[in-house]
């Protein structure tokens, strides 16, 4: 069963085609697309997971995303076709059973790898998680932007917020990141946000907010522990510009947190990477809320487990944005988002 749908081709879909079909409002014709989509996709993840070496296979947390994986494919393949407003309904039910249930993959997969990602070349290991993190991102862009269309809100076409302000965003997710570094470190930086404040865009937002968070978490973190090293009495605080033109939004944050050393730079992007002490891998309040905020589906990075910025920079680089860190060592950090206004975007959701 799993290699009868793993080797069918997928469907190319755009952002443009799923937009169009959330105008309408076209539950059925959405749940027929999902229901024939989503099974080949799934299989795909459950043939890389089975393909894994043994000894990564077996790790109770691979093995329990592979099992996830697995039966969700089995009960979207029992479920009947959509073909009225009652088969959709069943349909959808299931479908946001499913969702949830898919809250603890990365979470899994990252303390799965963490365990045992030294039986692993680096190359292998980040070809795995960049594939299965991408295709990952593509499954809950479709079953979510379906889900989304059945319980309507404004501004938003399916899971596409066609009103969202960075700037409002980004004030939210620092003053939450704030409270943590408050309650992990005793004090914070102050941010400020800057540029064209009162610029929106269309995007999915919480992609946005999980980038959002791991950043100014990071330069937070950064900003105190080197006040902390250096004997500085006040934080400098976190400045942040928003810039706005045709086509794309570009979001810069900087720090003064004292920069990426020479030895660490080429690692930041590596997955299990982190700066978090070995005997620390709670991160205390940090990794606590995080992961909450995490499996809670709104974005929350994983501190401790190395997989922030890398999964950062696939969820700027999917609608063909970027994600650039300038590091000034013994200084701070200048990181550079830009992501596109994906209103009409005729961006592939890919495998």
């Amino acid at each position: 069963m799993v290699e009868k749908y793993a080797r069918q081709p997928i469907t190319p879909v755009t952002l443009e085609e799923l937009l169009h079909m959330g105008e309408a409002h076209d539950l059925l014709t959405s749940a027929r697309f999902a229901k024939n989509e989503l099974p080949k996709r799934m299989a795909r993840r459950v043939k890389a997971l089975q393909n894994l070496p043994f000894i990564v296979g077996v790790n109770p947390h691979i093995k329990a995303v592979y099992q996830l994986y697995y039966d969700s494919l089995n009960a979207l393949l029992k479920l009947p076709d959509p073909v009225d407003e009652d088969t959709q309904r069943v349909f959808t039910t299931e479908l946001r059973d499913l969702v949830a249930a898919h809250q603890e993959v990365i979470p899994g997969l990252a303390k799965g790898f963490k365990e045992c990602i030294r039986y692993m070349t680096k190359e292998s290991a980040t070809e795995f998680l960049d594939n299965m993190i991408h295709a990952r991102i593509g499954i809950r862009v479709i079953a979510e932007h379906h889900l989304s269309l059945d319980i309507p809100t404004p501004s938003y076409i399916g899971v596409v917020n066609t009103r969202l302000s960075p700037a409002t965003l980004l004030t939210a997710v620092g003053n939450y990141a704030r409270d943590l570094c408050e309650l992990n470190y005793g004090s914070a930086p102050e941010f400020v946000v800057e540029g064209h404040t009162q610029s929106v865009m269309a995007y999915i937002g919480v992609h946005l907010e999980y980038v959002f968070m791991e950043l100014l978490k990071n330069a937070m973190r950064a900003t105190v522990e080197f006040s902390q090293r250096t004997g500085r009495m006040e934080h400098p605080p976190v400045e942040v510009v928003v810039c706005q033109s045709e086509q794309e939004v570009i979001i810069r944050i900087r720090d003064q947190g004292g920069g990426i050393s020479e030895k660490d730079l080429p690692h930041i992007w590596d997955y299990s990477w982190t700066t978090v002490p070995k005997d620390d891998d709670s991160d205390g309040i940090f990794g606590t809320q995080a992961r909450m905020g995490m499996q809670a589906g709104v974005g929350g990075p994983m501190a401790g487990l190395g997989f922030g910025l890398p999964m950062s920079r696939i969820y700027a680089k999917y609608f063909q944005g970027s994600l650039e860190i300038r590091s000034l060592e013994g200084h701070g950090c200048d990181v550079v988002l830009r992501v596109p206004n994906i209103l009409g975007s005729k961006h592939v959701i890919e495998d």
